[in-house]
């Protein structure tokens, strides 16, 4: 290899790698932030502690942080910041849901 062509590949390495780790990473985050803020009731969600829910309600006061009410399933129902919530997930994910389903099945 000429010194021309390892140059020229060491540059697209670069490029590729500052690409990698510095543009894609914030591309991801502000889809992510995109996602929350289209959060409405009925979502399943996955909590940053690991926890999976359905939200039942959203409450967004005039000041201060969004806030909104999580149901866990088995009667489980708790107040959480809109930031605890770490993504939606695919429908049919949670426990509560399933437990829908199973309940729409048999009375069906």
């Amino acid at each position: 290899m000429s010194q021309l062509e390892v140059e020229i590949l060491l540059t697209a390495g670069l490029v590729l790698a500052l690409y990698w780790f510095l543009l894609r990473p914030r591309l991801e985050k502000s889809g992510r932030k995109r996602d929350m803020e289209n959060l409405k009731i009925g979502d399943e969600i996955l909590t940053t502690g690991g926890f999976l829910g359905t939200i039942k309600e959203i409450h967004i006061p005039e000041r201060g942080p969004v806030q909104v009410v999580i149901d866990f399933g088995n009667g489980v129902v708790m107040n959480a910041l809109a930031s605890a919530i770490a993504q939606r997930v695919a429908e049919g994910q949670t426990v509560h849901s399933q437990r829908m389903t199973n309940t729409e099945e048999k009375s069906g």
